[in-house]
């Protein structure tokens, strides 16, 4: 489960998963966002992540380039081998 907040509250709230004794670990920097991982009592993994400043920006099809590259990139895969 991945649950999106605000940037300003993702250290305090690993702060305070830390403090109450949660297996929780992070920051994690995942270049358009941040995230930290809580486990909860049945062991499934709770995501809480923050989006940076650029992240629209750069998610954005009409400028990112994704198209392109992932076009690239499946070119160099069905190339036959030499």
């Amino acid at each position: 489960i991945a649950l999106e907040v605000g940037a300003e509250s993702l250290q305090s709230m690993l702060d305070k998963g830390r403090e109450y004794g949660i297996d929780c670990r992070g920051p994690i920097d995942h270049k358009i966002f941040d995230s930290i991982y809580f486990r909860d009592p049945n062991g499934y993994v709770i995501e809480l992540c923050a989006k940076r400043a650029d992240h629209d920006t750069l998610m954005d099809p009409a400028s990112n380039g994704a198209r392109s590259k992932l076009q690239r990139w499946t070119a160099s895969k069905t190339k036959a081998p030499v």
